[in-house]
Order: structure tokens, then C-alpha cells, then sequence
């Protein structure tokens, strides 16, 4: 369910709860168009920790999420804290979720992990324009040696 704007549309902390409510329901259930729906034409993905270039724009960070969504099966999330900005909140959350390919560069071959994942959503218009991603690798090498 994508963030609709209108009068009555959220806006401020209620505006960024909903956005990252409804990318989190995305994941959980393989929803890959829902993501790109929220994602602003000139969105930037940083992943920290990876060798992977910057991704920019909506066609290149919905194939990345594409990928990640085939690869894990996202069971659930638990909120360990959220911190808001004027037009960003940062997610922590420890992620459980099956691994049936490659996450992060670790293969997962159906294996559960659980780890630590902390996302700073920017958004500008009620979409999001840079997505800022640390997955706590540590414990992934640990659970998918």
C-alpha cells in the first residue's frame, strides 16, 4: 500500500512511520513493486560495508530489492529503536529471516539468521530518496560461514 498524498495525508512523524511501515510490509511479503512505488525517481542506496558502488535511481535500487527479496525470506522484524529526523528516521531492528540464496554476499543455502540492520530512510515528498543500509555483516559471517 503505497503512502497516497492529500489533504488528509500524513505528514511529519506520522508521514515517516508510514512510509517505513509499508516498505518493512513489503519485504516481509516479497513485494518488490510496492518497494519501487515508494522509492523517488533519483533515489541513492548506500550499502556500508559492501564494495558495491552507490546505486542511483528507481530502476537500479528496485532491482537491488528484487534480488534481496528472492534471496531472504523476511520473517520478522524486532524494533529495537527509532530516530527521527525532519525528513529522515533511522530503523534499527534485529531482522530474522530465511536465507535461500545470497545475502550480503554470504550464501545462506535456507539457513535462519538473525541479525542486527539499522536503515536511514531520507524521504522528500513522501517518497524515498536516499536509503542508507548497515547490516551488522559481523553476525551474518558467523551464521552463514
Amino acid at each position: 500500500m503505497s503512502v497516497q498524498h492529500s489533504p488528509h495525508s500524513p505528514h511529519g512523524r506520522e508521514l515517516l512511520d508510514c512510509v517505513v511501515d509499508a516498505w518493512t510490509r513489503a519485504e516481509h511479503d516479497a513485494d518488490a513493486e510496492e518497494i519501487r512505488r515508494l522509492l523517488a525517481d533519483d533515489v541513492v542506496l548506500v550499502v556500508v560495508g559492501l564494495a558495491q558502488a552507490d546505486l542511483l535511481g528507481r530502476k537500479a535500487v528496485g532491482a537491488w530489492h528484487r534480488e534481496q527479496i528472492a534471496n531472504a525470506l523476511h520473517e520478522r522484524d524486532v524494533p529495537v529503536q527509532r530516530v527521527y529526523g525532519w525528513a529522515s528516521v533511522l530503523d534499527d531492528v534485529v531482522r530474522e529471516s530465511r536465507v535461500t540464496g545470497h545475502l550480503y554476499g554470504f550464501r545462506g543455502a535456507g539457513r535462519r539468521v538473525s541479525y542486527r540492520l539499522r536503515r536511514l530512510f531520507e524521504l522528500r515528498e513522501g517518497r524515498v530518496s536516499r536509503l542508507t543500509v548497515w547490516p551488522d555483516l559481523d553476525a551474518l559471517a558467523a551464521q552463514l560461514p
